[in-house]
């Protein structure tokens, strides 16, 4: 598979396992199309909605070398192991950031506009700290931090892989 088919497959993935998991809450998630972006228009309940996806890796050299490794079409650029000094502060820097990005980016400000809030989806690939502890750590910081900005999401969840789908914890 190619880097984009990739991308894709996990997309589907993680809108598979989020729309469990809202069934689990006693709500429904259809999904009606896949325009990239955002990456799902939804039903929820009844209402249209949308939701993006993206992920925060530990570090960026981490990041390339998972996503090189997957795929055909790229080459694989080995990780470069390095000293990991404060795990926990440093997964709770990369999602902080994440999110900020995407507040950043017009052509979420153009989805509020045409499509109003959306739903944001979080990978928190970091092996040392669980979607949990960073939302228990830096959640309210990061709230605190969205709150004067455009209201672009009415929900964002961090997530992480499981052995057979995702794990959500809500941030927002």
């Amino acid at each position: 598979m190619n880097h984009r088919e990739i991308q894709s497959a996990h997309e589907e993935s993680v809108l598979d396992s989020f729309a469990s998991f809202l069934r689990s809450q006693g709500q429904h998630l259809k999904v009606l199309e896949r325009p990239d972006p955002p990456d799902a228009i939804i039903e929820l309940n009844g209402k249209k909605s949308w939701i993006e996806i993206t992920d925060a890796f530990q570090s960026l050299d981490w990041a390339r070398s998972m996503t090189s490794h997957a795929a055909e079409d790229r080459t694989h650029q080995p990780y470069q192991s390095r000293l990991i000094c404060e795990p926990d502060q440093e997964a709770c820097e990369r999602v902080r950031e994440v999110i900020l990005k995407k507040y950043d980016k017009s052509t979420m400000n153009g989805l509020l506009s045409s499509q109003g809030q959306g739903i944001l989806l979080v990978g928190a690939y970091t092996p040392l700290t669980s979607p949990e502890e960073i939302v228990e750590q830096t959640g309210n910081s990061i709230r605190a931090e969205i709150e004067g900005l455009n209201s672009i999401f009415k929900s964002i969840y961090l997530y992480r892989n499981t052995e057979s789908d995702h794990s959500f914890t809500e941030l927002l």
